[in-house]
């Protein structure tokens, strides 16, 4: 997959539901893909956050407590989003120095 589609892609799902995972976008729900994959996925949100085109998130699943890294729309508060709905993961704002 090249960056531009990957690109096109989170930017395109961004704007509905309002964010969207790596494996959302690599269309990998179980997180079967090599790690190479979701790594560069997330270098592509991250460039696009430091554009700011997205908000970036960590999404932590509530069963494993395995992170994924999140993209959303500008102002789109995945926390509540994600709480209101009672999802099976919980967002924390993603610090790019961490």
């Amino acid at each position: 997959m090249i960056d531009k589609t990957i690109e096109q892609l989170v930017m395109e799902r961004i704007d509905r539901p309002g964010w969207v995972s790596t494996r959302g976008i690599l269309m990998d729900p179980a997180g079967d893909l090599n790690s190479e994959e979701h790594r560069r996925a997330e270098e592509v949100m991250k460039d696009l956050a430091q554009r700011g085109l997205v908000t970036l998130w960590r999404l932590v699943l509530q069963d494993t407590e395995e992170e994924l890294l999140a993209a959303a729309r500008p102002g789109f508060e995945l926390d509540r989003d994600l709480e209101d709905r009672g999802a099976w993961a919980r967002a924390v704002k993603y610090d790019p120095n961490e």
